[in-house]
């Protein structure tokens, strides 16, 4: 019985350098990466272990490779980061991304989910925020539930 493969071929977990795209799907301990190249075929896959070694490798990583995330915990800050070392950052939404996963929910699939995503045209990109939108953004949102409980009562 054949098992089924995500992809066809072998990928090097050595050489970013040929990716014009890389996905990353975050986590609190174990970031995937999935990057292609100009053609858009799968050209690197690696998995990182901890957050030294992932903010090491995204300071390795080539200035004007595209970086794809998922919308999540820690997108915000990764983005910034990115964007300041100067690589073109997408945050896609996570219900977008899902309607591209393939198999199990899983990592790999995820990060691979998120390339095909970025490649549809169809999905806008979530903005990156600096610190003081968010903070903005977090009182919007105490205020607007103060006054969901308030027109409750009365």
């Amino acid at each position: 019985m054949k098992k089924h493969t995500t992809m066809n071929k072998p990928v090097s977990a050595t050489d970013v350098s040929v990716c014009t795209t890389v996905a990353v799907d975050l986590a609190k301990k174990v970031f995937q990466v999935a990057g292609e190249d100009a053609q858009g075929q799968l050209a690197y896959e690696q998995r990182i272990k901890s957050r030294e070694a992932f903010q090491v490798f995204l300071q390795k990583l080539p200035e004007g490779v595209t970086v794809l995330m998922e919308t999540g915990p820690g997108a915000q800050a990764w983005a910034r980061l990115l964007q300041a070392q100067g690589n073109p950052v997408r945050i896609l939404p996570a219900q977008r991304v899902a309607e591209h996963r393939s198999g199990a929910k899983n990592d790999r699939n995820d990060a691979h989910a998120i390339l095909r995503a970025g490649r549809d045209s169809s999905i806008a990109s979530v903005p990156v925020k600096s610190v003081a939108a968010l903070a903005m953004q977090a009182w919007h949102r105490v205020r607007r539930g103060y006054v969901r409980r308030r027109t409750a009562m009365g």
